[in-house]
């Protein structure tokens, strides 16, 4: 007979392998995740990376790495693009996004904080098919390009938190 002590800890075993277990799956989805995006927008795999959680500054590759759990109960993994100018010279930019994950029964829900969740499902191939948002994405990103300019001039500041995205503020060098 199991005293309430190893009862207890039996539970709390079962616990812990079951979110174990949710981690992993969670994790195999952003995998997933992470091959449609350097797949559907072409991305050079050297310039799709992942930010730590412990440091946000550093970079990975390690998706464990930079999966966070949070309040809203979706695995919060921030995803950095390094994007180069074609014709003119100007630094590397890396746009970060961040990708929310949770998975539901036999779907996932997939979303940018606080933005509209899309449910994936996977196919009999095993595949997922994420283009839908991957589309929202593309243009969720390509909106910050297109009218942050205008948005900051118009307003003449940016809220503290938020740096400038596409431009910096260097000094102009007079000849």
């Amino acid at each position: 007979m199991m005293s309430k002590y190893d009862q207890l800890c039996e539970a709390y075993s079962n616990n812990m392998r079951d979110f174990k277990n949710y981690k992993q799956e969670c994790y195999h989805f952003a995998q997933h995740f992470r091959e449609a995006v350097l797949e559907y927008y072409q991305v050079p795999p050297e310039r799709l990376r992942l930010r730590s959680k412990e440091d946000p500054k550093k970079l990975t590759d390690d998706i464990y790495e930079a999966m966070d759990m949070q309040k809203d109960t979706f695995w919060h993994i921030r995803f950095a693009i390094s994007l180069q100018c074609q014709k003119e010279q100007f630094p590397d930019e890396n746009i970060t996004f961040e990708a929310c994950v949770k998975k539901a029964h036999e779907s996932f829900l997939i979303k940018l904080p606080k933005e509209t969740e899309f449910t994936i499902k996977k196919h009999e191939d095993g595949k997922y098919d994420f283009s839908d948002f991957l589309n929202f994405l593309f243009m969720f990103l390509k909106g910050f390009y297109d009218n942050e300019l205008e948005r900051f001039l118009t307003s003449g500041q940016l809220p503290k938190e938020q740096a400038p995205i596409g431009f910096r503020f260097d000094p102009i060098e007079r000849g």
